[in-house]
Formats: structure tokens, C-alpha cells, sequence
């Protein structure tokens, strides 16, 4: 082989890419925006009855981002449009399906400007800035709003879409979970971000911690000495994807009003220190019902104040200090000072789903929640250590029903995978169990079992490429298994389906379901046999280490000293989970895997 160059080995600098704009100037007015890619073009943006109509029919706080809309399908020349929206929302769909078909117009290219004299592009600028002739033809032909329930992104239902002959689906009212590169028609997401009142929710945080210290010192006696501020509130602000704007502006007036400190009439001074932090891909301070940022209590604060560019100068400082001198590290973490220091969770959300996955993440910090309608600032707790003690039950159910004693501990999949012929899940999943390979199965009773998966089908919501994984891991320790497609779950359905047979099966002993994770959080204990989630059926199988879970009937002691530091993790859509989330090595692709069980 030959040995490489010199150039090659070389470490090339960067490349930074600016896209240009129209005309060369760093600013573009919108009567001379371009009409290419995202750009909206005049014809939409000045259509002063169009903007009439949605001042009039439409609540000014929501962002439906109409225009945006109304361009895509005219650039995409979609014909037939469908519609989907979170239960919250429903309400506006019809108005919002009548504004798109009235003012969306069949699209029609300009032609190329020649850049040599200015009076040609000028007239073509003033054709173009022309309301659309009443002769031009409807954008839409039919429109579609989809009825089936919507409870996040995952929910996005493309292909009911395409079944009903749709060419473009809009999903209202979540962020981009499912990448527009796995579903089978183009899709646009409209994050339906709402206005809030800001400077309001800043000054119930203010007011609440202001008369906590005061409290907090009349109960102790103290008096409070003048010489700085008397406690540092470290702020991690988060909440809903409608809300992204207003969490960031929130952190920012926060942080704005660091340097002066906060005070009351009696002297006592509170000083805010907020970051907004992010699991990504979601948007910074983005929470969802089964994703949250995670170790937001073991985190360098004072690191994480810091701008990326603030972040590098600080690494390189350390680095060259520590050539100097010899020291480990010269910016140890946290703060030096002796003024108490008090970490809580911010949540700007109107309920508390999504909170509480950010509180089964962060179980030892405070949680207030915000709500931007009621304009209320309320402390919310979560019962960590029973639902810890509810799903360690449920596994351990599982572990004894399958004869499950010393499990092998991996640490995870480490099987070679390949990408099966085809999409189709009953050809590839359900394929018959004696052409399936018994040679890495080892004797057990175990083998007589049956564990049920279910793929959720509302939707995304069940990924194939999970179903797979979770297959190939049961096989591998002798157990059948039976793959059932269901929209919802309900505990009377899974009661008949785990019923013993006529013809004296035993039926179904336990169920692991790849659809949401809060379902067997928050729901699993009501159903006849245990449904794990997968990350629950990784811990049961000794493949994943979870000491808050991983607790023998014995050692379980008083809920008061239940340990917990060790974090039930909520990754189904983190880029940092194991092989039970969706953004997991291959799982990303959404495709049913052979692990060659």
C-alpha cells in the first residue's frame, strides 16, 4: 500500500461557506428579495389583503408562518395539500386550510434576468411585485385535514398522507424528530411558536426567590451582610419547542440583570445566572415528553456561561497554564466564592408532560414551571423513587417469567448488521420462525416463552430499525416472539392478546413496546403483564448497568433513602443514547436490520 503524501497528511484549515446575496449586498429589502429557495417572494409578502386576513382570523401570538407555506406550495406546485395538527390546535385548521387555497396560486417561474441594464431588472422587479391575476390558477386542487390524534412529531403521519393521494403534508406544531429524508412525500414543519410575556415570567422568578431569602433569613435570625449578594440562582431555562424564542430571551434578561443584582425593599439581594441547555439535535432548551438534557446537576456552570468562541480562549488558557506550571487544571469547576449557590429548573410549558421528562432526568434539582396563559409560577414535583420502584418491578416480573438468573452483561449489541432487501416489515419482520437461525440460541427453559413487541404505528412513532434490534436480542436468548401493530395501546387489548390459546398455548408473558416511552413510564403498571420500553428490556437483559434500577427485592430500603443520583435516562431522540433511541448508528435510517438471529 502506498504510503501517503505529505500534502495529504497536512491538516487543512476550515472551510467556511457564506451563501451570497442577491446582488451582492450584505442586505436585501423584501420588495427586492429573491424569489429563489426559502426566500419569500414579493407577490406573497406585500399581499396586503392576505396579511389583512390573517390579522382578522388568526390569534396574533401564533406563528402559523402562512406565508412560508402558501410559497412552498407553489414552489413545490402541490396540488394536493394535507394538514396535521396537535390537539390544541385542530381549532384553526379549517380557517388555516381556506387561507392557503384562496391565496396559494399555481407557480410560474420568472424569467432569467440578464444583469446588463438595471432598467430591464427594475421593470421585471415592478411585474413581479404585481398581485397575482385572478386568471392564474389555484395552487390547490384538493386539501386534506387529518383527524387521527397527534401527541408529538413522532406523530407525523406521511403515510396516511400519500395513501390519501397528497403530494405535501404540513405538520403544525412540533419540531423535526422524523428527518424529511425518511418519509415518502415532502413534508413541512411549522413550529407554531407563541408570544409570550416574557418580562413577566423574569419577575415572578424574581419575586419568588426574592421572598424566599427573605424568609429564609427572618427564620434564621440573620442579618444580611453588605458585601455582595446573599444567594446565586443558577437558572437552567427550558420548556416547549412553541416557546423556543421566549426560553432564550427569558435566560438573556436573566443574565442581563446579573451585574446589578436583584433587590428588595429589605436589602436582600438575589443575583441570576441562567444558560438554556440542549440535547441535541433539539433546539437549545427544547424538552420533549421522552427527551430532556440530562446531568444538568453535575454541571460545570461556569463553563457553560461561556460562548463557544469565550469556551476555546478558556481551554487554550488552561492548556498553556498548565505547560507552564505543571497544574492539572487551572479553571477548576464551579465557583471559588463562598456565596450559596442554589441550581434550579426553569420550564416555560403550559402542562407539565414535557416537564416531567426533565424531572425524571434531573431528579435532585427544584423544578418551577411558568404558565404563559394563567401567568403563574408554580414549583412542580415529580414522584421519582416510586416510578423507579414501579418499572424495577416490572423488569424484575419480566426477568422471572422468562427464567432470566445471571444475565451476561455486553454493555450492547456488538453484532455485525446488515441492511435487509426491502421495507416491507411482514416480509422481512414477521417472516416464519423456522427460517430463522437457531444456532446462537442457547438451551433454557426460556425458549418456551413468548415476549410480544409492539410497533407503534400513529404515525413515526414505532421505528423498525428499534423492532429489530429488540428481536434479534430476544432470539439470541431462546425466546419467541410475536410482533403486533398497534396505533394505541390499551390495557383490554393486550388482555386479550396475552391470554393462554384455545390450543394450549401459554400466550404472551410480558410486552415491550416501540412507540413511546412514557407509555410504560406512566401507564405500564396498569396493564395485566409487565410492557417494558426498550431501553427497560436492554436493563432487563443485563445488557445496560442502571443502578436505579438495577436492585435486587432484598436491598430495596426506604423511599427516603432511595440513591437518586443515578438518572433514569430520557434519550428516544438524543444523538448521545444507546441502542434503544432513534438517532442510534443505523436506527437513524428507520429500516428493519438482520443481526443474523
Amino acid at each position: 500500500e502506498a504510503e501517503p503524501s505529505a500534502a495529504s497528511t497536512t491538516k487543512s484549515a476550515p472551510r467556511i461557506i457564506r451563501r451570497k446575496k442577491k446582488g451582492g449586498s450584505a442586505t436585501t429589502s423584501s420588495s427586492s428579495a429573491s424569489t429563489s429557495g426559502n426566500d419569500i417572494p414579493p407577490h406573497i409578502q406585500n399581499n396586503t389583503q392576505l396579511h389583512h386576513i390573517i390579522s382578522t382570523t388568526l390569534p396574533k401570538d401564533y406563528d402559523f408562518e402562512i406565508l412560508k407555506t402558501i410559497w412552498r406550495i407553489e414552489n413545490s406546485n402541490a396540488q394536493h395539500v394535507a394538514l396535521q395538527f396537535p390537539e390544541g390546535l385542530t381549532m384553526y385548521a379549517s380557517t388555516i386550510g381556506d387561507i392557503l387555497v384562496k391565496f396559494a396560486y399555481r407557480f410560474q417561474p420568472a424569467p432569467s434576468l440578464q444583469p446588463s441594464p438595471s432598467s430591464d431588472q427594475a421593470n421585471a422587479n415592478q411585474e413581479e411585485n404585481k398581485e397575482p391575476p385572478s386568471t392564474r390558477p389555484k395552487a390547490i386542487q384538493s386539501l386534506s385535514i387529518l383527524g387521527d390524534v397527534t401527541y408529538g412529531a413522532c406523530c407525523i403521519d406521511d403515510l396516511s398522507a400519500r395513501a390519501l393521494g397528497c403530494d405535501l403534508l404540513v405538520h403544525y406544531g412540533h419540531s423535526c424528530l422524523v428527518p424529511l429524508t425518511c418519509t415518502v412525500i415532502p413534508c413541512l414543519y411549522v413550529f407554531v411558536e407563541i408570544r409570550v410575556d416574557v418580562q413577566h415570567m423574569v419577575d415572578c422568578v424574581h419575586m419568588t426567590f426574592l421572598q424566599e431569602e427573605k424568609d429564609r433569613r427572618q427564620n434564621k435570625s440573620q442579618e444580611r451582610s453588605d458585601d455582595g449578594p446573599a444567594r446565586i440562582i443558577e437558572a437552567c431555562v427550558m420548556g416547549t419547542v412553541q416557546f423556543r424564542s421566549a426560553v432564550i430571551e427569558a435566560a438573556q434578561r436573566l443574565n442581563s440583570d446579573a451585574d446589578s443584582s436583584t433587590s428588595s425593599s429589605e436589602g436582600d439581594e438575589i443575583k441570576f445566572e441562567a444558560i438554556v441547555p440542549q440535547a441535541k439535535p433539539l433546539s437549545p432548551g427544547e424538552t420533549l415528553g421522552c427527551t430532556a438534557p440530562s446531568g444538568l446537576a453535575q454541571l460545570d456552570f461556569q463553563d457553560a456561561l461561556l460562548s463557544p468562541r469565550e469556551r476555546r480562549e478558556r481551554k487554550k488558557q488552561a492548556a498553556a497554564a498548565a505547560a507552564a506550571t505543571g497544574a492539572v487544571d487551572t479553571f477548576p469547576a464551579g465557583s471559588a466564592d463562598s456565596i450559596p449557590r442554589e441550581r434550579v429548573m426553569l420550564f416555560l410549558a403550559d402542562g407539565r408532560f414535557h416537564l416531567e421528562a426533565a424531572m425524571i432526568s434531573n431528579p435532585t434539582l427544584r423544578a418551577l414551571r411558568y404558565d404563559p396563559y394563567s401567568k403563574t409560577l408554580t414549583e412542580e414535583r415529580y414522584e421519582t423513587v416510586k416510578m423507579k420502584r414501579l418499572r424495577r418491578e416490572a423488569i424484575m416480573a419480566v426477568r422471572k417469567s422468562l427464567g432470566i438468573s445471571d444475565p451476561l452483561k455486553r454493555g450492547g449489541d456488538s453484532v455485525a448488521t446488515s441492511v435487509q432487501d426491502g421495507d416491507d416489515i411482514a416480509n422481512s419482520v414477521l417472516q416464519p420462525q423456522q427460517q430463522r437461525s437457531s444456532s446462537s440460541r442457547p438451551p433454557s427453559s426460556a425458549s418456551r416463552k413468548t415476549m410480544g413487541i409492539i410497533l407503534g404505528t400513529l404515525g413515526r412513532q414505532g421505528n423498525p430499525a428499534i423492532l429489530s434490534r429488540l428481536r434479534s436480542l430476544l432470539h439470541s436468548r431462546g425466546i419467541q416472539t410475536i410482533i403486533v401493530l398497534l396505533s394505541e395501546i390499551f390495557p383490554k387489548k393486550l388482555e386479550m392478546l396475552s391470554k393462554p390459546t384455545s390450543s394450549g398455548g401459554s400466550g404472551v408473558c410480558a410486552w415491550v413496546q416501540v412507540a413511546c416511552p412514557r407509555l410504560s413510564i406512566d401507564w405500564g403498571h396498569y396493564f395485566c403483564v409487565p410492557v417494558l420500553s426498550p431501553f427497560e428490556l436492554y436493563v432487563a437483559f443485563g445488557e445496560v448497568e442502571n443502578a436505579a434500577l438495577w436492585v435486587a427485592e432484598e436491598e430495596k430500603t426506604d423511599d427516603t433513602v432511595d440513591d437518586l443520583t443515578d438518572q433514569y435516562p430520557m434519550d428516544f431522540y438524543t444523538k448521545s443514547g444507546g441502542p434503544w433511541t432513534n438517532y442510534y448508528d443505523s436506527n437513524t435510517k428507520r429500516k428493519v436490520l438482520s443481526y443474523g438471529v
